[in-house]
């Protein structure tokens, strides 16, 4: 039997494009030049199948498209009258996974469609692993020298882009991204895991709480992000006092003493500060929060936090001043040996052990930073009550059961230490 020069070109055709599928695919992306695919199952065309070179001369744009798709379905009027429009420099090309039959009683019956005719590719898979899509419609526009120049949603398809594309001038085109990894896609991994870095940009509000985390580091955070206009917060592995305190100071340094900052009229059980055991500190006590926003300062993230924690401890918060017990250093006379360097042959330096020494040593210290750092081992509130900037110095014994001793000390610098009640802001907890 002898094959007509038809039949032989067919047969080519079909072993050409075995090969190309039988080697892995790399997908195309903006600027690479599309091969002269083999497209087998071709409608409305002067053959039954096709490849792009058909169409050589002309600019090309691909719509990638289903029936059950509705802006694809719709978009068929206009590009329809883009196509008679142009139809000496522009071939649109509709493409589509799905059955010949199929495709064919849907041309032939659905009215928004009635008396349009394009050449289209049916029962695709060549031009799909080249242009790998889970949205549509999606269109590739292709330049009269085979380039990609746009991988769009169907938006850009205008008469003034159209016009540039068949002129061969530079066109910004909207470009569509497709989630293809289909557990981001299905939000098997928390939506603010996915691609965070491309989507944070878009971020409005998100919070997070865990218990405690042993890779994360305790420490806590407010940062701008001016770049994204993003505000982020982080208090990770921090006691349920702490967290309540970072919110109520919203970025302000003033020194706060944790235990005397709180008055606790609620039933949660977590302790508020870290509890010891003979085994270790409990975990149980500690959490992991963050928090990010949509922001062009840090200031005031004091009020998003508040309204976190008091939804997720079920818990109503307010700060209010209350008169507290407390202890206050303050100059003895009229004299200020506090002022002069305490040992000026070493350099400035603290030691603060109200405990196993029983001693505070200051050598030319910032009055705030002594004060804050005998408050955090503290279960007394201590004040400075020292006027003027400037550092201080001074050597005492540590034993707020023996006041006398300590002054004894303290009057060496010009100091004294004394009982005295001060009005502070605290925190108070409440059920809600």
């Amino acid at each position: 039997m002898k094959l007509t020069i038809k039949q032989i070109t067919t047969i080519v055709l079909l072993l050409t494009s075995t090969v190309v599928n039988a080697q892995k695919i790399i997908p195309l992306k903006i600027g690479d030049i599309v091969p002269d695919m083999f497209l087998k199952q071709m409608l409305n065309h002067k053959s039954d199948n096709s490849r792009l070179s058909d169409f050589k001369g002309k600019a090309l744009i691909i719509d990638q498209w289903f029936i059950g798709c509705v802006p694809c379905v719709t978009a068929f009027a206009h590009l329809d009258s883009i196509q008679k429009e142009f139809a000496d420099d522009l071939q649109i090309l509709p493409v589509t996974f799905e059955k010949k039959n199929n495709v064919e009683e849907f041309w032939k019956y659905n009215i928004l469609v009635k008396g349009i005719k394009f050449p289209q590719v049916v029962e695709d898979t060549l031009v799909r692993s080249y242009f790998p899509v889970s949205s549509f419609p999606q269109q590739i526009w292709i330049d009269k020298t085979g380039k990609v120049i746009g991988i769009t949603d169907g938006r850009s398809a205008t008469r003034e882009n159209i016009n540039k594309l068949i002129k061969g001038e530079a066109l910004n085109l909207r470009a569509k991204k497709d989630e293809l990894d289909p557990k981001v896609k299905a939000a098997v991994l928390p939506n603010i895991m996915s691609r965070f870095e491309e989507n944070k940009k878009n971020l409005l509000y998100y919070s997070y709480f865990s218990g405690y985390r042993p890779e994360l580091s305790g420490m806590s955070s407010s940062k701008l992000d001016t770049v994204n206009s993003l505000v982020r917060v982080v208090a990770n592995n921090s006691t349920l006092f702490n967290l309540y305190d970072m919110a109520y100071a919203d970025g302000s340094w003033k020194m706060r003493h944790l235990p005397t900052r709180f008055v606790r009229k609620d039933t949660n059980p977590l302790k508020g500060r870290a509890v010891r055991t003979p085994a270790g500190y409990d975990f149980t006590q500690y959490i992991c929060y963050e928090l990010m926003y949509q922001g062009t300062t840090t200031k005031g993230y004091g009020k998003r936090m508040i309204a976190d924690l008091d939804k997720f401890f079920n818990l109503k918060s307010h700060e209010e001043m209350m008169d507290i017990d407390c202890y206050v250093i303050s100059p003895n006379g009229n004299g200020n040996r506090y002022r002069d360097i305490y040992q000026p042959e070493r350099k400035s330096y603290h030691t603060v052990s109200l405990t196993k020494a029983k001693r505070v040593l200051v050598n030319d210290i910032s009055l705030f930073f002594i004060e804050l750092t005998i408050n955090a081992y503290s279960n007394q509130l201590i004040l400075f009550e020292i006027e003027g900037k400037g550092n201080v110095s001074f050597d005492v014994s540590w034993n707020l059961d023996n006041l006398e001793l300590m002054n004894a000390d303290l009057s060496k610098f010009d100091l004294k230490i004394e009982k005295a009640v001060r009005k502070r802001a605290v925190i108070v907890l409440q059920d809600l």
